[in-house]
Protein backbone atom coordinates (compact mmCIF):
# COMPACT_ATOMS: atom_id res chain seq x y z
CA UNK A 1 0.00 0.00 0.00
CA UNK A 2 1.31 3.43 -1.09
CA UNK A 3 1.57 5.95 1.64
CA UNK A 4 2.23 9.88 2.05
CA UNK A 5 4.11 12.37 4.12
CA UNK A 6 1.54 14.97 5.57
CA UNK A 7 2.51 17.39 8.60
CA UNK A 8 5.08 14.37 9.24
CA UNK A 9 2.63 12.21 10.08
CA UNK A 10 1.98 9.02 7.56
CA UNK A 11 -0.93 8.81 6.33
CA UNK A 12 -1.80 5.96 3.41
CA UNK A 13 -2.92 7.23 -0.04
CA UNK A 14 -6.16 6.45 -0.98
CA UNK A 15 -7.65 6.02 2.32
CA UNK A 16 -8.66 9.33 3.11
CA UNK A 17 -8.19 9.06 6.55
CA UNK A 18 -6.01 11.38 9.48
CA UNK A 19 -4.51 9.51 11.89
CA UNK A 20 -6.77 10.73 14.87
CA UNK A 21 -9.92 9.42 12.67
CA UNK A 22 -8.14 5.99 12.09
CA UNK A 23 -7.91 5.59 15.81
CA UNK A 24 -11.56 6.76 16.09
CA UNK A 25 -12.37 4.19 13.61
CA UNK A 26 -10.61 1.53 14.87
CA UNK A 27 -12.41 1.96 18.43
CA UNK A 28 -16.29 2.03 16.74
CA UNK A 29 -15.16 -0.62 14.33
CA UNK A 30 -14.10 -3.13 17.88
CA UNK A 31 -17.20 -1.57 19.59
CA UNK A 32 -19.56 -2.56 16.85
CA UNK A 33 -18.51 -6.11 16.93
CA UNK A 34 -18.69 -6.70 20.26
CA UNK A 35 -22.49 -4.98 20.54
CA UNK A 36 -23.20 -6.79 17.47
CA UNK A 37 -22.31 -10.39 19.50
CA UNK A 38 -23.29 -9.45 22.06
CA UNK A 39 -26.66 -8.52 20.96
CA UNK A 40 -26.98 -11.49 18.80
CA UNK A 41 -26.39 -14.19 22.12
CA UNK A 42 -28.75 -12.01 23.77
CA UNK A 43 -31.38 -12.50 21.27
CA UNK A 44 -30.10 -16.18 20.69
CA UNK A 45 -30.65 -16.92 24.83
CA UNK A 46 -33.99 -15.30 24.50
CA UNK A 47 -35.10 -17.61 21.67
CA UNK A 48 -33.95 -20.69 23.52
CA UNK A 49 -35.56 -19.93 26.72
CA UNK A 50 -38.92 -19.30 24.96
CA UNK A 51 -38.11 -23.30 23.55
CA UNK A 52 -37.01 -21.92 19.98
CA UNK A 53 -34.86 -25.01 18.59
CA UNK A 54 -30.98 -24.79 18.71
CA UNK A 55 -30.94 -24.36 15.04
CA UNK A 56 -33.42 -21.91 15.43
CA UNK A 57 -31.94 -19.70 18.01
CA UNK A 58 -28.49 -20.19 15.95
CA UNK A 59 -29.90 -18.54 12.95
CA UNK A 60 -31.59 -15.93 14.59
CA UNK A 61 -27.95 -15.19 16.15
CA UNK A 62 -26.45 -14.86 12.81
CA UNK A 63 -29.20 -12.64 11.52
CA UNK A 64 -28.76 -10.18 14.51
CA UNK A 65 -25.23 -9.49 14.28
CA UNK A 66 -24.94 -9.46 10.99
CA UNK A 67 -27.52 -6.81 10.68
CA UNK A 68 -25.93 -4.69 12.94
CA UNK A 69 -22.55 -5.07 12.31
CA UNK A 70 -22.82 -4.92 8.13
CA UNK A 71 -24.94 -1.14 8.00
CA UNK A 72 -22.74 -0.24 10.61
CA UNK A 73 -19.58 -1.49 8.54
CA UNK A 74 -20.72 -0.08 5.15
CA UNK A 75 -21.80 3.58 7.25
CA UNK A 76 -18.07 4.20 8.40
CA UNK A 77 -16.26 3.02 5.27
CA UNK A 78 -18.59 5.87 3.50
CA UNK A 79 -17.88 8.00 6.42
CA UNK A 80 -13.95 6.93 6.90
CA UNK A 81 -12.98 6.66 3.36
CA UNK A 82 -11.13 2.93 3.44
CA UNK A 83 -10.24 0.17 1.20
CA UNK A 84 -13.06 -2.82 2.97
CA UNK A 85 -13.15 -4.16 -0.86
CA UNK A 86 -15.98 -6.88 -0.26
CA UNK A 87 -18.57 -5.34 -2.49
CA UNK A 88 -19.82 -5.87 -5.15
CA UNK A 89 -18.26 -9.56 -5.48
CA UNK A 90 -15.53 -9.24 -8.61
CA UNK A 91 -14.25 -12.21 -9.93
CA UNK A 92 -11.16 -11.45 -8.30
CA UNK A 93 -13.28 -11.73 -5.28
CA UNK A 94 -14.72 -15.13 -6.21
CA UNK A 95 -11.29 -15.85 -6.59
CA UNK A 96 -10.01 -15.12 -3.29
CA UNK A 97 -12.95 -16.33 -1.43
CA UNK A 98 -12.02 -19.85 -3.30
CA UNK A 99 -8.40 -19.65 -2.33
CA UNK A 100 -8.62 -18.68 1.08
CA UNK A 101 -11.44 -21.33 1.90
CA UNK A 102 -9.01 -23.83 -0.29
CA UNK A 103 -6.17 -23.08 1.96
CA UNK A 104 -7.12 -24.62 5.35
CA UNK A 105 -8.83 -27.53 3.42
CA UNK A 106 -5.68 -28.56 1.39
CA UNK A 107 -3.51 -28.53 4.78
CA UNK A 108 -6.14 -30.26 6.94
CA UNK A 109 -5.89 -33.40 4.02
CA UNK A 110 -2.18 -32.95 4.04
CA UNK A 111 -2.46 -33.44 8.07
CA UNK A 112 -4.48 -35.96 8.09
CA UNK A 113 -3.07 -38.00 5.41
CA UNK A 114 0.27 -37.69 7.40
CA UNK A 115 -1.38 -38.60 10.72
CA UNK A 116 -2.34 -41.83 8.92
CA UNK A 117 1.68 -42.45 7.48
CA UNK A 118 2.67 -41.64 10.89
CA UNK A 119 0.19 -44.26 12.59
CA UNK A 120 -0.91 -41.18 14.54
CA UNK A 121 -4.75 -42.07 14.03
CA UNK A 122 -6.93 -44.69 12.01
CA UNK A 123 -9.88 -43.44 9.69
CA UNK A 124 -12.42 -46.47 10.10
CA UNK A 125 -15.25 -45.19 8.17
CA UNK A 126 -16.18 -42.47 5.47
CA UNK A 127 -20.07 -41.16 5.96
CA UNK A 128 -20.61 -39.29 3.09
CA UNK A 129 -24.47 -38.06 2.54
CA UNK A 130 -26.73 -35.81 1.26
CA UNK A 131 -27.38 -34.98 4.85
CA UNK A 132 -24.00 -34.44 5.40
CA UNK A 133 -23.76 -31.66 2.79
CA UNK A 134 -26.93 -30.25 3.96
CA UNK A 135 -25.56 -29.80 7.55
CA UNK A 136 -22.14 -28.52 6.31
CA UNK A 137 -23.97 -25.98 3.44
CA UNK A 138 -26.95 -25.10 6.81
CA UNK A 139 -23.81 -24.31 9.16
CA UNK A 140 -21.49 -22.65 6.63
CA UNK A 141 -24.55 -20.17 6.40
CA UNK A 142 -24.92 -19.26 9.91
CA UNK A 143 -20.72 -18.80 10.24
CA UNK A 144 -21.04 -16.68 7.73
CA UNK A 145 -23.58 -14.22 9.57
CA UNK A 146 -22.53 -15.26 12.96
CA UNK A 147 -18.77 -15.51 13.12
CA UNK A 148 -16.92 -15.26 9.66
CA UNK A 149 -18.64 -11.74 7.98
CA UNK A 150 -19.35 -9.53 10.90
CA UNK A 151 -15.41 -10.54 12.34
CA UNK A 152 -13.70 -9.52 9.05
CA UNK A 153 -15.69 -6.69 8.31
CA UNK A 154 -14.73 -5.77 11.90
CA UNK A 155 -11.56 -6.35 12.68
CA UNK A 156 -9.45 -7.25 9.51
CA UNK A 157 -11.47 -4.53 7.77
CA UNK A 158 -12.19 -1.47 10.30
CA UNK A 159 -10.06 -2.27 13.30
CA UNK A 160 -6.32 -2.86 11.20
CA UNK A 161 -7.45 0.02 8.48
CA UNK A 162 -7.71 2.59 11.16
CA UNK A 163 -4.72 1.03 13.08
CA UNK A 164 -2.52 1.24 10.18
CA UNK A 165 -3.36 5.01 9.43
CA UNK A 166 -0.90 5.59 12.56
CA UNK A 167 1.05 2.12 13.41
CA UNK A 168 3.76 0.24 10.89
CA UNK A 169 2.03 -2.75 9.23
CA UNK A 170 3.83 -4.77 12.33
CA UNK A 171 2.01 -2.39 15.01
CA UNK A 172 -1.04 -2.68 13.56
CA UNK A 173 -1.04 -6.34 12.84
CA UNK A 174 -0.38 -7.31 16.91
CA UNK A 175 -2.92 -4.29 17.60
CA UNK A 176 -5.35 -5.74 15.68
CA UNK A 177 -4.93 -9.74 16.91
CA UNK A 178 -4.61 -8.04 20.71
CA UNK A 179 -8.07 -6.35 19.42
CA UNK A 180 -9.55 -9.58 17.94
CA UNK A 181 -8.57 -11.64 21.50
CA UNK A 182 -10.56 -8.85 23.25
CA UNK A 183 -13.78 -9.21 21.52
CA UNK A 184 -14.78 -12.23 23.50
CA UNK A 185 -13.20 -11.05 26.81
CA UNK A 186 -15.80 -8.20 26.66
CA UNK A 187 -18.82 -10.10 25.33
CA UNK A 188 -18.43 -12.61 28.23
CA UNK A 189 -18.27 -9.21 30.51
CA UNK A 190 -21.61 -7.99 29.30
CA UNK A 191 -23.01 -11.22 29.17
CA UNK A 192 -22.37 -11.74 33.31
CA UNK A 193 -23.96 -8.01 33.79
CA UNK A 194 -27.05 -9.15 32.10
CA UNK A 195 -27.30 -12.38 34.22
CA UNK A 196 -26.36 -14.78 31.13
CA UNK A 197 -23.63 -17.49 31.12
CA UNK A 198 -20.41 -16.75 29.17
CA UNK A 199 -20.52 -17.48 26.14
CA UNK A 200 -16.54 -19.07 25.74
CA UNK A 201 -13.98 -20.28 28.82
CA UNK A 202 -11.10 -18.11 28.36
CA UNK A 203 -8.18 -19.96 28.77
CA UNK A 204 -4.67 -19.64 27.71
CA UNK A 205 -5.33 -22.14 25.37
CA UNK A 206 -7.84 -20.48 23.91
CA UNK A 207 -5.99 -17.05 23.73
CA UNK A 208 -3.06 -18.68 21.78
CA UNK A 209 -5.68 -20.04 19.30
CA UNK A 210 -7.18 -16.75 18.87
CA UNK A 211 -3.36 -14.79 18.31
CA UNK A 212 -2.92 -17.78 15.93
CA UNK A 213 -5.92 -17.18 14.22
CA UNK A 214 -6.21 -14.11 13.88
CA UNK A 215 -2.65 -13.62 12.52
CA UNK A 216 -3.30 -16.18 9.59
CA UNK A 217 -6.90 -14.13 8.90
CA UNK A 218 -4.80 -10.73 8.62
CA UNK A 219 -1.83 -12.21 6.82
CA UNK A 220 -4.47 -13.22 4.10
CA UNK A 221 -6.03 -9.93 4.23
CA UNK A 222 -2.34 -8.53 3.58
CA UNK A 223 -1.91 -10.82 0.62
CA UNK A 224 -5.09 -9.83 -0.98
CA UNK A 225 -5.38 -6.23 -0.16
CA UNK A 226 -9.18 -7.54 0.33
CA UNK A 227 -11.08 -9.56 3.08
CA UNK A 228 -12.28 -12.26 0.64
CA UNK A 229 -9.44 -14.81 1.71
CA UNK A 230 -9.77 -14.12 5.24
CA UNK A 231 -14.19 -14.64 4.89
CA UNK A 232 -13.33 -18.07 3.12
CA UNK A 233 -10.22 -19.36 5.52
CA UNK A 234 -12.45 -18.55 8.15
CA UNK A 235 -15.18 -19.84 7.24
CA UNK A 236 -13.53 -23.42 6.23
CA UNK A 237 -11.63 -23.81 9.13
CA UNK A 238 -15.28 -23.77 11.15
CA UNK A 239 -16.40 -26.33 8.95
CA UNK A 240 -13.40 -28.57 8.83
CA UNK A 241 -13.69 -28.56 12.60
CA UNK A 242 -17.10 -28.93 13.09
CA UNK A 243 -17.80 -31.53 10.56
CA UNK A 244 -14.14 -33.81 10.27
CA UNK A 245 -11.80 -33.15 13.18
CA UNK A 246 -14.73 -32.80 16.15
CA UNK A 247 -16.64 -36.62 16.20
CA UNK A 248 -19.88 -35.30 15.82
CA UNK A 249 -23.20 -36.99 15.30
CA UNK A 250 -22.82 -36.01 11.72
CA UNK A 251 -19.38 -35.75 10.26
CA UNK A 252 -16.92 -36.67 6.88
CA UNK A 253 -15.68 -39.85 8.49
CA UNK A 254 -15.07 -41.52 11.75
CA UNK A 255 -11.15 -42.03 12.99
CA UNK A 256 -9.80 -43.20 16.11
CA UNK A 257 -6.50 -41.15 17.92
CA UNK A 258 -4.21 -43.68 18.69
CA UNK A 259 -1.90 -40.69 19.82
CA UNK A 260 -4.19 -38.91 21.98
CA UNK A 261 -5.23 -35.16 20.53
CA UNK A 262 -3.85 -35.72 16.82
CA UNK A 263 -7.04 -34.08 15.86
CA UNK A 264 -7.60 -31.16 17.35
CA UNK A 265 -3.77 -30.28 17.82
CA UNK A 266 -1.63 -31.52 15.46
CA UNK A 267 -4.71 -31.41 12.20
CA UNK A 268 -6.68 -28.13 13.50
CA UNK A 269 -3.55 -26.00 15.18
CA UNK A 270 -0.29 -27.15 13.74
CA UNK A 271 -1.46 -27.81 10.31
CA UNK A 272 -4.30 -25.57 9.28
CA UNK A 273 -3.57 -22.31 11.46
CA UNK A 274 0.23 -22.72 11.99
CA UNK A 275 0.78 -24.13 7.97
CA UNK A 276 -1.51 -21.36 7.00
CA UNK A 277 0.64 -18.68 8.85
CA UNK A 278 3.24 -20.22 7.05
CA UNK A 279 2.13 -20.12 3.80
CA UNK A 280 0.52 -17.11 3.70
CA UNK A 281 3.72 -15.28 5.57
CA UNK A 282 5.69 -16.85 2.94
CA UNK A 283 3.16 -15.28 0.13
CA UNK A 284 3.53 -11.98 1.94
CA UNK A 285 7.29 -11.76 2.19
CA UNK A 286 7.51 -12.53 -1.81
CA UNK A 287 4.97 -9.63 -1.80
CA UNK A 288 6.94 -7.77 -0.29
CA UNK A 289 10.31 -8.49 -1.92
CA UNK A 290 8.67 -8.36 -5.54
CA UNK A 291 7.55 -4.48 -4.55
CA UNK A 292 10.73 -3.81 -2.87
CA UNK A 293 12.62 -4.79 -5.95
CA UNK A 294 10.83 -2.84 -8.40
CA UNK A 295 10.75 0.54 -6.75
CA UNK A 296 13.52 2.53 -8.83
Amino acid sequence: MMKKKTAGKTVHAGSGLQPANGFLLCGLGWLTMVIGLFAATWIGHLAERAGSPSALADVLRGIVVTSIVAPIAFRLRGRFPIPLCLLPLSKTGIANLLGGAGLPILLAGCGFGLAVQLGWIDILEWHGSFSLAAAVLGNALVAFLYEALPEELTLRGLVYSGLRTKLPAFAAYVGQIALFVCVPVAVNGLQRLSGMAPGVEIHADYVVLLLAFGTVLQLLRGCTGALWASVGFHLAFLEISRFVVTQNEVRLFTYAERVEGTGPFFILFAMVILGGILVAGAVRLWQMARLKKAKP
